[in-house]
């Protein structure tokens, strides 16, 4: 793949809902995009991550259950579990006699860091094989249940499930805040009351589309008015 078409996959990047169940992803594909996550950058070269890849129906299904049912789970091949892992570092340095300082939040704060670079580095990967991907993150909210259903050690935190599979269609991509929004010189610069209107009636009017809705201008500014747009942003389309 050319530079170009590298930074093309990372710009028009969407989450996919909707795979092919009847194409499945070659072990070739499926290597290449775990180890664009091995070779993600780390912390002081830790690596605190560990991925999991799931192919048993009935571990995923008991996965699938933690995860709110998500129909659109089952459609894609390859489930990826991406655990925050500070097991093996840990096991490491005692095997080899090294006093490691294991100490408050900071180990922890690094490894969820480098756990989301490994995602990022494979959601791109697989677009670059012309795959489609979803992180799903519920599963974080029941770090006890996923630990006996994967057989995790201590000091290993399931953080979410890459889905990859074939898309059925391209999706489009969702709205984001605009450049100038984003990008700050030298210090922070807080949003205004404009920039907060403008995004927000972007977002409830593509969220109404991807439901299958019309938008209306009134209706937007009146939900914007009543302060519903939260539930616009979260709810499942």
């Amino acid at each position: 793949m050319t530079r170009a078409g590298l930074l093309n996959a990372i710009l028009e990047r969407a989450s996919v809902r909707s795979f092919d169940e009847g194409k499945s992803v070659s072990e070739e594909d499926l290597k290449k995009i775990l180890l664009a996550g091995i070779r993600a950058p780390s912390a002081r070269n830790i690596q605190p991550r560990t991925f999991i890849v799931v192919k048993d129906e009935k571990v995923k299904e008991m996965l699938y259950e933690l995860c709110e049912n998500q129909s659109f789970m089952k459609a894609a091949p390859i489930w990826i579990v991406v655990c925050l892992d500070l097991h093996r570092h840990l096991k490491a340095a005692k095997l080899t006699c090294v006093d490691y300082d294991f100490t408050g939040i900071l180990p922890y704060t690094f490894g969820v860091l480098d756990a989301a670079l490994s995602l990022e580095n494979m959601v791109i990967a697989a677009e670059a094989l012309g795959l489609g991907s979803v992180i799903i993150g519920s599963i974080i909210e029941h770090p006890k249940r996923v630990k006996e259903i994967l057989n995790l050690p201590e000091h290993c935190l399931a953080l979410s499930i890459l889905c990859i599979g074939h898309p059925k269609k391209k999706p489009k991509r969702r709205e984001k805040w605009s450049y100038r929004v984003m990008v700050c010189e030298n210090s922070y610069r807080d949003v205004g009351l404009r920039d907060v209107s403008e995004y927000w009636r972007k977002v409830v009017s593509n969220g109404l589309k991807r439901a299958g809705k019309k938008p209306k201008k009134r209706g937007c500014g009146k939900n914007l008015q009543r302060k519903k747009l939260w539930s616009y942003l979260f709810k499942p389309l």
